[in-house]
């Protein structure tokens, strides 16, 4: 699963840092992320050594297109760690709502910067998230699987315009190597019978594509 900073904030102490991770191990449960974290300088390194203590594989990221300093500081940090960052598209009126912007953001930079590909906000923006996908390539080091019949009506991933078969099958071609992480906000009080349907749903999509 990936972690949020209100979930477990940088700043948890060492013990219940461990007590949370012994309790996910003894469950099967690994920590493959953390993010949505909003980088600026005073805030950069903290999460980033956090989430290594963790065990993550990425850490998914927004951060100021202008911000190069936070982004420089990030990009050596994370090579110190090695960890990837991912920057999360946010959908319509976000200065990371197309593939464009975000795409602006890594030129010239190394791979290890890269994509948190949220495939509802994509789809939100107009964008075809395979598309997105393929676009990004081996910069997409993070996968949100969440999906919308319309910019404002979420609905269970791969029952709205998200094509999961094609957006896993994306995924393997470009090399893609940490968790499938399903994003569901519609049913608040009690996600749970939701989100085991779309556990299903995913793994009906990977034995369709083979």
């Amino acid at each position: 699963m990936e972690l949020w900073p209100r979930h477990l904030p940088a700043d948890t102490p060492e013990a219940e840092t461990a007590a949370v991770l012994e309790h996910a191990r003894a469950n099967g449960v690994r920590i493959c992320g953390y993010g949505v974290v909003g980088l600026a300088k005073e805030r950069t390194a903290p999460h980033l050594r956090y989430a290594k203590r963790l065990g993550c594989d990425y850490v998914s990221i927004n951060v100021d297109p202008a911000d190069r300093e936070s982004q420089a500081e990030a990009i050596t940090l994370a090579q110190d760690l090695g960890l990837k960052l991912g920057i999360h598209n946010h959908g319509p009126s976000h200065h990371y709502s197309t593939v464009d912007t975000v795409e602006a953001v890594l030129a010239g930079q190394p791979e290890l910067f890269g994509a948190c590909v949220d495939t509802g906000h994509f789809l939100r923006a107009g964008e075809d998230a395979t598309r997105a996908i393929e676009r990004l390539g081996r910069r997409v080091h993070a996968v949100h699987l969440k999906d919308f019949t319309d910019e404002h009506t979420e609905v269970l991933p791969g029952t709205g315009r998200l094509n999961m078969p094609s957006a896993l099958r994306a995924l393997r071609a470009v090399g893609f190597s940490t968790a499938y992480v399903l994003e569901y906000e519609a049913d608040k009080l009690d996600p749970t019978p939701a989100v085991q349907k779309a556990v299903a749903a995913v793994a009906a999509a990977l034995a369709q594509i083979g």
